[in-house]
C-alpha cells in the first residue's frame, strides 16, 4: 500500500496541477498489483477533483479522522457538536482566522479577515464537494472534524492554543499557520487501521510527503519518501528524498523502489 499526500506531494503547489508524470506512475502502480491511497490533511469536502479522478483504492482523511476503502468509510471520528460550536466561537474571540474542515461543508467565519481565508473561501467551486463552504455564525448544527488556524499580530493564537492544547494537536505548518488535530488521530493512525482491515503488514507500505502534517505518516511506513520541494526539516528522518514535484518526483520515487 502506497500511501500520498495531496499538497506538495500530488499537486503542484505553485502551478496547482498535477504533473501528467505523477498521474502516469500512479496509474502504472495499481496495473502492477499495488494498492494506491490518499493520506491527507484535507477532509473529504476539499479533495480536488482531479486527483478523486486518479482512482484510489482509500483515503485517509482529515489525518485520520476519516478513513475510507473501497468507496466505504470506515471510520469517522465526529467531535462533540458543543465543543465545535465553542471553537467556532473562540475563533472570533481571540481573533484567529481558519477553516472548519468536514465531510460535506467547510466552515469560514463571516467575519473572515486574512487575505489566505479569502481565497480558501473563493477556491471551493474547485473541490469535489462542490458548493462546501458554509458560514459558520448562520449554521444551527456543525459537522467538521479538524481544523486549520491561520493569524497575523492582532490575535491572541496563544491564548487560543493554551486552552486547546491538552485535546488536540497543534502542528505548525507554517509561522502564521496551524493544523489542528484531535490527539488521538493522525495519518499514522488511519494507515494502522487500513493495514488492520486489509491485512497488509506496515513493514509493506510506502508514505509519500512533504510536510510537517506527514512526519507521523513517514514514521510509521515502512518506506518513507520527502519530496525535494518540501519542508527540509523531514529529509533526515526518511528513508529517500526524491525531486520535487513538478520535476517527475513521484515517478523518480515510485522507480526507485521498484514499485514501476
Amino acid at each position: 500500500m502506497i500511501f500520498f499526500d495531496i499538497d506538495g506531494t500530488l499537486l503542484d503547489n505553485d502551478s496547482g496541477i498535477v504533473p501528467a508524470s505523477t498521474v502516469r506512475a500512479l496509474q502504472e502502480a495499481k496495473e502492477k498489483g499495488h494498492m494506491i491511497f490518499l493520506c491527507t490533511g484535507r477532509c473529504k469536502a476539499i479533495w480536488p477533483k482531479e486527483i478523486v479522478d486518479i482512482g484510489f483504492d482509500g483515503m485517509v482523511a482529515g489525518c485520520g479522522t476519516s478513513v475510507y476503502y473501497k468507496g466505504e468509510k470506515i471510520l469517522h471520528a465526529k467531535l462533540e457538536q458543543n465543543l465545535q460550536r465553542q471553537i467556532a466561537e473562540d475563533m472570533v474571540k481571540y481573533h484567529v482566522d481558519g477553516v472548519l474542515e468536514g465531510d460535506e461543508y467547510c466552515y469560514f467565519s463571516k467575519d473572515r479577515f486574512l487575505p489566505v481565508i479569502h481565497q480558501i473561501y473563493e477556491d471551493n467551486g474547485k473541490f469535489f464537494g462542490g458548493d462546501c463552504q458554509r458560514i459558520f455564525q448562520e449554521e444551527k448544527e456543525l459537522a467538521y472534524d479538524k481544523f486549520t488556524l491561520w493569524f497575523d499580530e492582532t490575535g491572541d493564537v496563544d491564548g487560543f492554543k493554551a486552552k486547546y492544547e491538552k485535546d488536540f494537536e497543534f502542528i505548525r505548518r507554517a509561522p502564521d499557520f496551524y493544523e489542528i488535530v484531535p490527539k488521538e488521530y493522525s495519518k499514522a493512525t488511519g494507515i494502522e487501521l487500513l493495514c488492520r482491515t486489509t491485512g497488509i503488514d506496515r513493514a509493506h507500505t510506502i508514505g509519500v510527503g512533504d510536510s510537517t502534517n506527514d512526519l507521523a505518516m513517514l514514521q510509521y511506513t515502512g518506506i518513507s519518501i520527502a519530496m525535494g520541494n518540501g519542508d527540509p526539516a523531514l529529509f533526515s528522518q526518511v528513508d529517500y528524498v526524491t525531486t520535487g514535484v513538478s520535476e517527475d518526483g513521484i515517478e523518480h520515487a515510485l522507480k526507485k523502489y521498484n514499485i514501476i
